[in-house]
């Protein structure tokens, strides 16, 4: 009888024995942790800097976890272009109006951006728009003064343009008139230069 209960005292302390010693190297392996966030190699941002804009082309691309696989969107570029230009090389003014702005108000433009021709069509990309509705009104500064010239009644004398390629009759056009939507789907806009 002592035997057996020496021999089961020994089996309970050989248990705690393995228990203590698991316990021990648990502690001593270090912790990993995963962060779902991308480091600078998972994104990648080119700059291409001009006389006259930045342009800046985001690209991404796949992310792995040990839980999923993970796609990051690539945003395009706002793609313009621009035809039936009457000088090519006088710049081309772009103003961007948000549904916030008073359209087409030179004053009121959410964002302006210029452009350098070199012939009689222009192609450019704005790269730091968000996805959204916006409405574009451009003109040709053919003699380089900085504005858009105009008559004694106000029409512009210098070629310019909406978006939708919206021709204003009797008023300026309102910004329903030429309204886009901006997205994944849609990011290019033609237009066409009136002279």
């Amino acid at each position: 009888m002592k035997t057996t209960i020496k021999l089961s005292l020994a089996c309970i302390l050989i248990i705690f024995i393995a228990i203590f010693i698991s316990r021990c190297k648990s502690r001593q392996e270090p912790v990993k942790t995963e962060t779902n966030s991308p480091t600078p190699q998972d994104t990648i941002a080119m700059v291409e800097e001009t006389a006259d804009t930045t342009i800046i082309v985001e690209e991404a691309k796949e992310i792995s976890t040990p839980e999923k696989t993970k796609v990051v969107a690539t945003r395009e570029p706002l793609t313009l272009i621009i035809s039936n230009l009457a000088s090519a090389t006088g710049p081309i003014i772009v103003g961007v109006y948000g549904t916030e702005n008073n359209f087409p108000d030179p004053n009121d433009q959410m964002k302006q951006y210029k452009f350098r021709p070199k012939g009689k069509e222009l192609v450019a990309k704005i790269s730091n728009l968000k996805f959204g509705k916006y409405a574009l009104a451009i003109y040709q500064d053919e003699n380089n003064d900085g504005k858009i010239d105009k008559n004694f009644i106000g029409i512009p004398t210098e070629g310019y343009a909406f978006s939708n390629n919206f021709k204003p009759t009797i008023k300026a056009p309102d910004f329903d008139d030429c309204s886009f939507d901006y997205s994944a789907k849609r990011f290019t806009v033609a237009m066409k230069i009136i002279r």
